[in-house]
């Protein structure tokens, strides 16, 4: 909202607003950065803290070191697509600094995401300013992040729907007795008849 806003004002251009679209672009990226990094630090100082508190104690350790593990595997991912999904920036951020990502290569990553979005959201807002069409960009705003909110929830569901077939398959593939008639050839997976007398 607030780098679309800042694109509207960098459209209306003075005396209205304000006179540079690539000066408000800086100004969100750096913005972008600031606020983040606050979260993130925020994660480093107290993240250990809140799971002794009284909330933290429902969460069970092995759930939080087996998202801890995930975030370490792919944290850059992770911190990169989070600009991008409204509700999962902030808890993403703190979790990065809970878990020990070193603090530059979070600023790094961030700021990549961050170049991509800023000028995004503010050269939307800045073509609205100019063609007077303020509500076509709140609606276009809207739908553009309730679509990656959308793509995200598909891709959730899609991942977690094949890891439990993956693993009912297995079990019940590791349930089945084994064939009759069938033995094992020394150093293979592959399985050959015995002659019955």
């Amino acid at each position: 909202m607030a780098l679309i806003t800042g694109g509207i004002l960098a459209g209306y251009g003075p005396p209205r607003g304000v006179g540079s679209v690539w000066g408000m672009v800086a100004v969100g990226v750096i913005g972008i950065l600031l606020g983040d990094a606050i979260i993130f630090r925020a994660g480093q100082q107290y993240g250990e803290k809140i799971l002794e508190t009284r909330l933290g104690r429902h969460i069970p350790g092995e759930r939080v070191q087996r998202i801890i593990h995930l975030f370490e595997k792919h944290g850059a991912k992770f911190i990169m697509v989070a600009r991008f999904l409204p509700g999962v920036r902030a808890v993403t951020y703190f979790v990065a600094g809970t878990s020990g990502v070193p603090f530059w290569r979070f600023l790094l990553y961030d700021g990549i995401a961050a170049c991509a979005s800023a000028p995004a959201w503010v050269f939307l807002g800045y073509w609205a300013g100019k063609h007077r069409m303020l509500s076509k960009a709140w609606a276009w705003a809207t739908r553009v992040q309730f679509s990656i909110l959308a793509v995200a929830a598909v891709a959730l569901v899609l991942w977690v729907v094949t890891v439990a077939v993956l693993r009912r398959w297995k079990k019940a593939r590791a349930s089945l007795p084994p064939a009759a008639g069938l033995t094992a050839i020394d150093g293979g997976r592959d399985c050959k008849r015995v002659e019955r007398a």
